[in-house]
């Protein structure tokens, strides 16, 4: 970890000497980094590993130049450093909660149509974003035939030993199906926020509508169709109002590319899992993806 745990509460009371530990909310549930919010005024992010503080500079400048672009609330970051020189960065909090599915279904057609129209222009605009002026900030271009071929090597490693044959057999196919896809059909990359899921996408509980889009620390140049990933997980029609949303051309194999980007998702779950040696999480992932082959 880039900072430990420990120093969190040290760091923010050198800020807010005032606060006490109760006006302090940690939420460290993320792969990449730890928030913790004070009083619902100001949230500060502490990246988990070295490779995630290397990459603060650029989202803050890239946040700072995109924030007055953005047809949605996004947050305009601040670079600190600790006193042993470890990087992390704070911003006003955006209030609200994560856009959690269970959530979702308690939201109107109405509601859900807003949000959905919300995304789908926010994508727009920040896959409009020239790449040029991305690689200049230092936002690298994924090679997406190397990455996912490199991606499924991984996991035959790590997952495979941990999951039947059969199942083995439905990961090796679902990745070489969309290697082949994409080696036949090449991809125009775009910049991308690379991590659209519910922790990233903040709602108001009451009013039902999106305050913002949070955590741009995964960005890179690489497949626009990567940001759809979750959408429909919101519902099928979710996921077509955003699409309609879209002002940019979508080519014959994005959705197609969009669904690989969903399925393995039960696979990488696990991956990162066994990582962390949880075996908690390990067995509840290993379920998740018996289930969803089982239900494909």
């Amino acid at each position: 970890m880039s900072i430990p745990q420990t120093d969190f509460i040290s760091i923010i009371k050198r800020a807010y000497p005032s606060a006490i530990e109760e006006d302090i909310k940690i939420f460290d549930d993320g792969w990449d980094y730890v928030v913790c919010v004070v009083n619902e005024i100001q949230a500060f992010r502490f990246p988990r590993r070295d490779d995630y503080s290397k990459t603060l500079p650029r989202e803050v400048a890239f946040l700072d130049m995109f924030s007055d672009l953005s047809p949605v609330q996004v947050p305009k970051l601040t670079l600190h450093k600790t006193p042993n020189g470890k990087p992390y960065v704070t911003y006003s909090f955006i209030p609200g909660v994560p856009f959690k599915r269970a959530l979702a279904q308690s939201y109107s057609p109405q509601e859900l149509h807003n949000i959905a129209q919300q995304i789908g222009n926010f994508l727009s605009v920040l896959h409009s974003f020239p790449t040029t002026a991305a690689k200049t900030m230092g936002f690298e271009e994924l090679d997406s035939i190397k990455s996912w071929s490199d991606r499924l090597n991984k996991i035959e490693k790590i997952v495979y030993p941990h999951i039947p044959l059969s199942e083995q057999t439905w990961v090796t196919e679902l990745f070489t199906d969309f290697i082949e896809m994409i080696t036949q059909n090449s991809i125009s990359n775009k910049l991308t926020h690379a991590d659209i899921m519910p922790e990233h996408i903040i709602v108001d509980p009451t009013t039902h509508k999106l305050s913002g889009i949070i955590d741009f620390g995964d960005m890179e140049i690489a497949d626009s169709a990567y940001d759809f990933t979750f959408l429909r997980k919101y519902g099928q029609n979710f996921l077509d109002i955003a699409y309609d949303s879209y002002k940019l051309d979508r080519d014959e194999t994005f959705e197609k590319r969009r669904q690989f980007y969903e399925d393995r998702l039960v696979v990488t779950n696990l991956e990162h899992s066994i990582g962390l040696q949880d075996k908690q999480k390990i067995e509840l992932h290993k379920n998740q993806l018996t289930d969803y082959i089982i239900h494909r």
